[in-house]
Formats: structure tokens, C-alpha cells, sequence
């Protein structure tokens, strides 16, 4: 890929999904008593931010690594660099939002319960939850940390991927072929777990949180990159058609027909959507791509209000069950608050560590 293509909208799409996500979180947890609050929830619903997250990490990550698959120990230190950090300082305000809130107190501090729930905090078992935090909120101190522990299995996969998998083939219809199959074992997986596992159950709930449930999602975006040359042509500053046809494919089949609920079922229309998702993802990535810099100025909030948000609502939810617009807005503009604070005091200069660190 060209240097030219480079230069992209991608930190503001990881912005609007990670607004998507806190919205939809929003709306979903919290009663909002609000003129065309309705309307605005159902077309928040339309755009699914997580998928695109995902997306985005299959077409740059891999990229990034098949092009330095002789920098393995530099790929994992600027993902670390990218996660933990800012996870760890989220994690010291989630305990003090506990602590302030009374559910974490000096009996369940020293509970082995909750050594263990510091630890997947601490790792790669966000996903992890016990029953202490059971009364907070929706009962998760910050259930949206589930696909973090996706993204890190991911991380952990790639180099599989590219250094064993991939090298199988040295034709790109035989890399291609290699990831569809990826893809397909990933569907099946969706397909099984659905239908033999009932999603009360222990083994269902593990295997929820497994890379393989969601893996199709990041090799769409493995996939894109690897035909981005014959892509881009389809691509490449055609978000004007790719985002109206998504959102007019969402409203017909989901809204007005009632054929599919969203983009993660593995039936025919769940799949096509996140197809056509996956396309109008980079394609909005490389329309006018000036876009982004001149907003964002080179900020990236995203991964701040992705895991700030929850941890605010679950505080704030006993106290405020139903919000007017005013308190609404007011909540949102407090994590977009935090989420400036954690790029400019973490963030931003944890990341520049990646040009400092030797390895």
C-alpha cells in the first residue's frame, strides 16, 4: 500500500464508533424521557461500533505486521503500549467509583473472589465478573472490556497468522483462500455455540468471549487489505455511496422487514451486513481523508470513551434512572471530558514510548 493511503479518516471512524457504542449504552441502560429520543436511539442502533472496531484492526494490524513480521517483539510492545496503560488508570477510577459507591469496601477487598477479578482485570479476562458487583449498576464495573479481551486474543493470533498460516501459500487466491477459511471455521463456530448451548450456561458464556466467535469480523478487514489493489477502485472515495447503501440495507432488512437483528448473526443477512459494513468502513477511511487531521488535529478519544463510559453510567444509573435531554447530554460531554484527559496525560505520551523502546 501506497504511502498516499496513509493518510486516512481512521482515528475519526473509531470516534464515531466508540460515540456509537457509548450511545447505544446509553439509551439502553438508562430511561430517556426526551423529545425524538426514540428516533435517535433507533438510528444510533443502526451503525454497530464494536464490528468496526474490529474491522479496523483486522486491515491495519495486519498490515502493519506483515510488513515488519521481523519486529515481533516491537508488534508486541506498541500493542501493550496501545491497551494497558490507559486500562490500568481506568481501572484505578472504576475502584475509586466502588469505593465512593460503598460496593468496595475492606470485606471485599481481601475476598479471593475479588483478587481474582483484579487479576482478569489486570490481564486479559476483562470479561471476568463476580457477584460482589452484582447490586452496581447493571452489575458489571465495566462490562464494555469484553472485546478488549477479543482484541488482545487477536493480537495474540496474528502472528500465527502471518508467520505460519499465510506463508502456506504463496499465491494471493491461496491467502485469500487460507483466511475465508479462517472465516468460515469462525461462522461455524457462531453456528455450533448457538445451537448446541443454551447462553445461561458456563461453557456458553466462556466461549462468548472466545477470538473465534468474532474472528470473521477481523478477517474482513485482513481480507479488504490483502485486495485492497483491486479494492480501491470500488473504494476509495465512494463513501458517498457506501454509507447511504449500509444504512438503506439496515433499514429495509432490519428495520422494515424484520429479517435480522444485527450485523453479529451468522445468517445470510447478518453476513451481508457486515460485509457491506466492513466495505463502507475503509472506504469512509480513504474518502477525503484531510477530514480527520483537521477535526482531531491528530487526537484519538476513541479509546477513552470506550472504556470510561460504563464505569460513569454504572455510578451514575441508581441516582439518575431517567435523564431529560439536559442530563443526557451533560453525562456524555463528562466521558468525552475524561477521555480528553486520558489522551493528553496517558495516552498521548504513553504512545510516544513506541519510538523510545528498542527491542
Amino acid at each position: 500500500m501506497s504511502k498516499d493511503f496513509r493518510h486516512n479518516n481512521f482515528d475519526l471512524i473509531r470516534l464515531v464508533a466508540a460515540v456509537q457504542v457509548m450511545l447505544f449504552h446509553a439509551f439502553t441502560h438508562f430511561n430517556v424521557q426526551a423529545p425524538f429520543a426514540d428516533q435517535i436511539k433507533g438510528f444510533v442502533y443502526l451503525l454497530p461500533g464494536v464490528p468496526i472496531f474490529f474491522t479496523i484492526s483486522g486491515f491495519l494490524i495486519y498490515q502493519s505486521l506483515e510488513r515488519n513480521r521481523d519486529k515481533l517483539k516491537k508488534y508486541f510492545v506498541n500493542r501493550a503500549l496501545r491497551i494497558y496503560p490507559a486500562l490500568y488508570v481506568c481501572l484505578a477510577f472504576t475502584l475509586l467509583l466502588l469505593i465512593i459507591s460503598r460496593e468496595l469496601n475492606w470485606d471485599v477487598a481481601f475476598k479471593g473472589s475479588f483478587i481474582a477479578w483484579l487479576f482478569a482485570q489486570l490481564s486479559m479476562f476483562q470479561f471476568y465478573h463476580i457477584p460482589e458487583f452484582d447490586s452496581w449498576g447493571v452489575g458489571r464495573p465495566n462490562g464494555s472490556l469484553w472485546s478488549i479481551s477479543v482484541e488482545v486474543q487477536f493480537y495474540l493470533f496474528l502472528p500465527i497468522l502471518v508467520l505460519f498460516i499465510m506463508p502456506l501459500s504463496k499465491k494471493k487466491w491461496g491467502k485469500n483462500l487460507l483466511v475465508l477459511g479462517i472465516a468460515a471455521l469462525s461462522i461455524y463456530y457462531n453456528i455450533w455455540l448457538n445451537t448446541h448451548l443454551n447462553e445461561n450456561q458456563t461453557l456458553y458464556k466462556i466461549m462468548d468471549v472466545f477470538l473465534m466467535k468474532y474472528l470473521y469480523f477481523f478477517c474482513m478487514g485482513i481480507l479488504i487489505h490483502l485486495n485492497f489493489d483491486w479494492l480501491k477502485k470500488y473504494l476509495v472515495g465512494k463513501a458517498w455511496f457506501w454509507i447511504p447503501f449500509f444504512i438503506l440495507f439496515t433499514l429495509v432488512f432490519r428495520n422494515w422487514l424484520n429479517l435480522f437483528e444485527n450485523v453479529y448473526e451468522t445468517n445470510v443477512l447478518g453476513l451481508a451486513g457486515e460485509i457491506i459494513l466492513s466495505l463502507t468502513t475503509i472506504s469512509a477511511a480513504y474518502s477525503a481523508p484531510g477530514i480527520s487531521e483537521r477535526l482531531l488535529r491528530g487526537n484519538d478519544l476513541s479509546y477513552g470513551i470506550y472504556i470510561y463510559h460504563m464505569p460513569v453510567f454504572n455510578y451514575l444509573m441508581m441516582e439518575y434512572p431517567s435523564l431529560n435531554w439536559a442530563q443526557f447530554i451533560t453525562i456524555c460531554l463528562s466521558i468525552l471530558m475524561i477521555a480528553s484527559l486520558s489522551w493528553s496525560i496517558v495516552e498521548k505520551n504513553v504512545l510516544k514510548l513506541k519510538t523510545k523502546i528498542r527491542v
